[in-house]
């Protein structure tokens, strides 16, 4: 459990990090992911929120 909330840590820390960005992402590419930092908060969250899953259900029967 102490794992899991280490791994969430981020999206408390930095929740003004997720505030999008103005523009349309209808022809945008996908690099663009990694040029803005609300997406890349968002990739890192969701990276967090994944681990944290694969932690704690790794070691259930």
């Amino acid at each position: 459990m102490k794992r899991l909330m280490l791994a969430a840590l981020p999206c408390v820390i930095l929740p003004g990090a997720a505030l999008a960005h103005p523009g349309h992402h209808d022809d945008v590419s996908w690099t663009h992911l990694l040029t803005q930092g609300d997406h890349l908060a968002t990739v890192a969250m969701i990276t967090a929120l994944g681990a944290a899953a694969w932690l704690f259900l790794r070691n259930r029967p």
